[in-house]
């Protein structure tokens, strides 16, 4: 499984709605998917600015962008080489999270969309973008659920470091 963070950059992040619960959630998600080993890749969409703080501080792989599906940017479909299940975050929820995780689906992928992790400037934007997403066949869930769902057992042995991510109740910087 193959987290993508997609475009929570500094310049638009301020606008978009329910920052810091997606702020929250995300930076969660992508710390359980670093304890756990798994691949992580997050993407800045040119003239956005850099990746917002604190998740700049996990970012150790970026792709630049200029297309709004990541699916576009030959630099990008580098790194998810090899992978087959995707987990998308990010904003703007209807416009480059929806282009990506339909794209993906026409590559054959498996596509995740964790709903708390993604947003728009506009609530409506991010509901109808949603929907869309069900009816291309798109898996909405959300990272508490995801996490869970890859740990399986209370038995894992990293289960005591991601419950305590998981009750994090702000962002540790």
């Amino acid at each position: 499984m193959h987290l993508v963070v997609i475009d929570m950059q500094e310049k638009l992040f301020p606008h978009i709605h329910e920052k810091d619960e997606v702020l929250l959630n995300t930076y969660k998600l992508v710390k359980a998917f670093e304890v756990l080993g798994l691949p992580i890749t997050f993407t800045e969409q040119i003239k956005l600015g850099e990746t917002i703080k604190p998740l700049s501080n996990l970012a150790k792989d970026v792709v630049k962008k200029t297309s709004f599906s990541c699916m576009g940017e030959d630099e990008f479909l580098k790194r998810i080489m090899g992978d087959r299940v995707f987990v998308l975050t990010g904003i703007e929820t209807h416009i480059c999270v929806l282009q990506t995780a339909i794209d993906m689906l026409k590559y054959g992928f498996k596509v995740f969309v964790s709903a708390d992790c993604t947003s728009s400037r506009k609530e409506y934007d991010k509901n109808i973008a949603i929907k869309r997403m069900i009816q291309e066949g798109i898996k909405i869930s959300t990272s508490e659920s995801i996490i869970y769902e890859i740990l399986r057992d209370a038995k894992h042995e990293k289960f005591k470091e991601i419950l305590n991510i998981v009750k994090m109740k702000d962002v540790q910087l």
